[in-house]
């Protein structure tokens, strides 16, 4: 099957020098259609940075993306914008939508920005807007609606033009538990019944049983949980939580891996291991 989403060796530093901030560091993947992941880490791990770059907001230092067969890397400007609005759609966390608008102006406002398209748009505004629960809202104003009823506004406005890859940053990060279940089921059925690629930033753990695959970022490397799971231990000599997986400081005593939150407690240790090291 031909990936709807493809990236390859993607990196993206700023500043320079000491400064330097490696937030994506060569980062590859692939994404089918109908296939949902999402792409988890802490925060300031890159994982905005990757998404903006993945739906072509923001250009890699190296690395080529390719959408549908199609490289955005070698695109200018103006076609980079048409490919965008004509096969990406975006979600954000903040809805971005506009005050001015009425749901349905701004489900619609997407497809003006592909000449001829808007009155094909039109046509398609009103089913969509009943598959998302929203025709009762179709004439409200941002200001009268919930945050849940925001967000499927939002992702209305991502599916107008048909793209093939929806892009999601923290889509259910304003809401609670029971909207933020909604939004995160709308998304999955998105990618099952439309056949589309979906790729979803969150810190939420809410929606993790939603993903075909869970990658995680971290210091701007990404890697698949599936296929390496996390690993979780505790410091032997701070007792704070560390994923083995991701662990820079390492000791072995007495057949036994240890792995440690900092260099600080690796050397404490390492001077000392009968001291830290669990009795059985």
């Amino acid at each position: 099957m031909t990936p709807i989403l493809s990236a390859t060796n993607l990196s993206k530093t700023f500043g320079s020098g000491d400064s330097a901030v490696h937030a994506v560091t060569d980062v590859s993947l692939q994404v089918q259609p109908g296939e949902l992941i999402l792409i988890k880490g802490p925060s300031g791990s890159g994982k905005t940075t990757l998404l903006s770059i993945l739906g072509g907001l923001m250009r890699a230092d190296t690395g080529v993306v390719s959408l549908a067969g199609q490289e955005l890397t070698a695109l200018g400007e103006g076609a980079l914008a048409e490919l965008r609005a004509r096969k990406i759609g975006f979600v954000f966390q903040a809805y971005n939508l506009l005050g001015a608008l009425n749901v349905e102006e701004n489900i619609l406002f997407p497809a003006r920005l592909i000449p001829g398209h808007y009155a094909k748009a039109r046509q398609q505004a009103a089913p969509l807007i009943e598959r998302l629960g929203l025709t009762h809202r179709r004439k409200a104003r941002p200001h009268q609606l919930s945050g849940g009823e925001k967000q499927r506004v939002a992702v209305a406005r991502a599916l107008i033009n048909d793209p093939p890859l929806i892009l999601a940053d923290e889509p259910t990060g304003n809401l609670d538990s029971e909207r933020g279940s909604e939004v995160a089921m709308l998304l999955h059925d998105i990618a099952r019944k439309d056949n589309r690629a979906v790729v979803i930033v969150t810190h939420d753990q809410r929606i993790e049983d939603i993903a075909d695959r869970i990658l995680w970022l971290e210091d701007g490397r990404i890697r698949d949980r599936k296929q390496e799971p996390h690993e979780w231990t505790r410091d032997p000599v701070c007792g704070m939580r560390v994923d083995r997986w991701v662990a820079r400081n390492v000791a072995d005593y007495e057949d036994v891996a240890y792995a440690f939150c900092s260099a600080d407690c690796h050397e404490r240790f390492v001077a000392d291991p009968a001291r830290f090291a669990p009795t059985s």
